[in-house]
């Protein structure tokens, strides 16, 4: 079955949606993961809590991979408290074990014939509207923090699902990243400004908390963890920086575009170490404007399991300062960053 139906969800944006400067990345991972759970339970014509394997378990849906992205000129800062957006989404199965969700949003309805344009993964940077892309499997409730293995609902057995006719390239993106640990795609990494620390290695000690990290399975919510990767991120920041940015500085960071994988997970009682590279991109000549694009910040950020070191999760992202205008004290200390990183150059 090739079916490509796109099926349409709302969202009336409120405070758990925003953070300071618009709406906030985890909610709406957290968000689309729901999203996603939601067609693949309507794909088995059954309740998210009814789909099981032949054995008559229940099943999950585990997250694999994660995609966010904006096109440029646009920014988190147009959503605001009130707004209503629409997602519109396609969901396709490979293999009967693994799922594909592609999504595109916005404030707007989104027409049928724009949709039409978006065949692959690769179509949605293009257009101009934002957009996610996941990979979820299947798998049942276990204990601990290794990982699962895939299987198959059992009314993906008995009725037709739309399915994709090679391997989500989600999916074998994992298996390359886990394998060789490099990320491919969109970041001009090498391009891009070394950022001057100390010589320790950046590395940071987190401690699970169960009331805000755990899911229902007893294990980290996989949406949680772009949270986790930024608090290292902004500690990298803060603190091994030879010129540190200040805490107002830093939370002007906004994602523009992430890449994340996910490999195992981890307990409530573990403790999680994670690493962070970072580099810096100087922004485009732009003009004045109520907010400014003043460069960028590219992070490579891996999560690792504190007991044995097995790494859990994997991200590229890439993170615009963008500072009101107004704000006159940031603005002086972003051009003494630009200063510092063009005088090296």
């Amino acid at each position: 079955m090739t079916e490509t139906t796109w099926r349409e969800f709302g969202l009336h944006i409120g405070m758990p949606h925003l953070a300071p400067g618009g709406l906030a990345e985890e909610p709406i991972v957290k968000q689309l993961g729901a999203f996603q759970w939601q067609a693949v339970a309507a794909l088995a014509a059954q309740p998210e809590n009814a789909v099981l394997n032949d054995a008559g378990e229940r099943l999950h849906v585990s997250m694999i991979s994660v995609e966010l992205g904006l096109p440029a000129g646009r920014g988190w800062d147009e959503f605001d408290e009130g707004d209503d957006l629409c997602f519109r989404q396609r969901t396709r199965v490979f293999g009967h074990k693994l799922v594909e969700g592609i999504f595109v949003f916005d404030r707007e309805p989104i027409p049928e014939e724009e949709l039409q344009t978006v065949r692959a993964r690769d179509d949605l940077a293009q257009g101009r509207r934002p957009w996610a892309y996941l990979t979820h499997g299947f798998i049942s409730r276990t204990g601990g923090g290794g990982w699962a293995k895939l299987e198959a609902p059992e009314a993906f057995l008995e009725r037709p699902v739309p399915e994709l006719p090679a391997m989500p390239a989600g999916i074998a993106e994992h298996l390359a990243v886990e394998r060789s640990g490099v990320i491919e795609g969109f970041l001009n990494w090498p391009g891009a400004a070394e950022l001057s620390h100390d010589s320790q290695p950046a590395t940071f000690e987190y401690a699970i908390q169960p009331e805000t990290d755990i899911n229902a399975a007893g294990v980290v919510y996989c949406a949680r963890i772009p949270a986790i990767m930024a608090l290292g991120e902004r500690r990298f920041l803060r603190e091994r920086l030879l010129a540190p940015l200040s805490e107002p500085l830093v939370a002007c960071l906004a994602t523009e575009h992430r890449r994340l994988y996910y490999f195992a997970n981890a307990s409530r009682e573990e403790k999680l170490h994670i690493r962070v590279q970072a580099r810096f991109c100087a922004p485009a000549a732009s003009a004045p404007s109520r907010v400014r694009t003043l460069g960028h910040f590219l992070f490579r950020t891996d999560v690792h399991r504190a007991s044995d070191g097995v790494l859990m999760s994997s991200s590229l992202v890439e993170k615009a300062l963008r500072v009101p205008g107004q704000m006159k004290p940031l603005m002086t200390e972003s051009e003494r960053l630009l200063g510092r990183m063009q005088s090296r150059g």
